[in-house]
């Protein structure tokens, strides 16, 4: 790694390329059914089963107000852990490549556009496309969604 420089996991949904930071992703897998949860937003999918441990998986496409991943096959799960150590599965259309940025190179989004920035860390542009780097801590609250899994899966235990 380069001085003060940090790696991103690129990812696709609706041919729009995002990123993460790396150091929050635990693991990235294909899809495995999950167990739906009554009454949960339309973007919480249900929960899965990941070595004993329950983790919410969400639809990020659903987030971002884009029409529902399509579950198949060759749908991605991307594993990711918070600061707390709570984990969430996202779902997205593809990964792409891990990307290394130097600090200068990410710009804030324009201030003129109306949106949450709260969860954009920035875009950059890489190989001449635009990447949209997400903060999902800011984007989803892990301490609800990790309770509302823990209060659902003991009650039908």
């Amino acid at each position: 790694m380069m001085g003060n420089s940090s790696e991103y996991l690129g990812f696709t949904l609706e041919g729009e390329e995002y990123g993460i930071d790396i150091l929050a992703v635990r693991e990235v897998r294909g899809w495995t059914d999950v167990r739906q949860l009554p009454e949960s937003p339309d973007y919480l999918l249900g929960v899965l089963d990941l070595r004993g441990e329950y983790v919410p998986v969400v639809d990020l496409r659903r987030c971002f107000s884009m029409p529902a991943a399509d579950i198949g096959p060759t749908t991605v799960l991307i594993i990711v852990r918070n600061a707390d150590g709570q984990s969430l599965g996202i779902i997205v259309d593809a990964v792409s490549e891990v990307y290394e940025m130097e600090a200068g190179q990410i710009k804030p989004p324009p201030e003129v556009v109306k949106f949450d920035r709260r969860y954009i860390e920035g875009i950059t542009e890489v190989s001449g496309k635009h990447v949209v780097l997400i903060r999902l801590e800011q984007l989803f609250d892990f301490t609800a969604l990790t309770m509302a899994v823990s209060a659902e899966t003991v009650s039908e235990e």
